[in-house]
């Protein structure tokens, strides 16, 4: 298996949590556009998904960190989403919750290989 293979089997869930966090941006968009809370609770995630994917080459412990605030914002936006009635937007966190414990896990699978 070349490098390039490797790197995209490592990175399908990063992409499928993406698709995840833009749907859900996507719908508060639509929805919430006048408040602010939810309006930077949706586009945060986005943000820190790119900068943990950033310094993830750059600088390992820096992506550490950062990741574990990025895991601990998308549980608090499950369970914002949950409380004031947004169903779908909720789902959207919970299935990009999994593709980021995926990811994580796939990162594993991959140095075994």
């Amino acid at each position: 298996m070349d490098q390039s293979e490797r790197f995209f089997i490592a990175h399908i869930f990063f992409f499928v949590a993406l698709v995840f966090l833009l749907c859900a941006a996507a719908v508060v968009l639509k929805r919430q556009r006048t408040s602010w809370k939810p309006m930077l609770l949706a586009v945060l995630p986005l943000g820190l998904i790119f900068m943990t994917a950033y310094l993830g080459k750059h600088s390992p412990v820096s992506h550490q960190v950062l990741n574990i605030f990025y895991d601990g914002l998308l549980i608090y936006n499950a369970y914002y989403f949950w409380n004031i009635g947004q169903v779908l937007t909720f789902w959207f966190y919970v299935f990009a919750i999994i593709a980021t414990a995926l990811d994580f896990a796939m990162h594993f699978v991959i140095r075994m290989m």
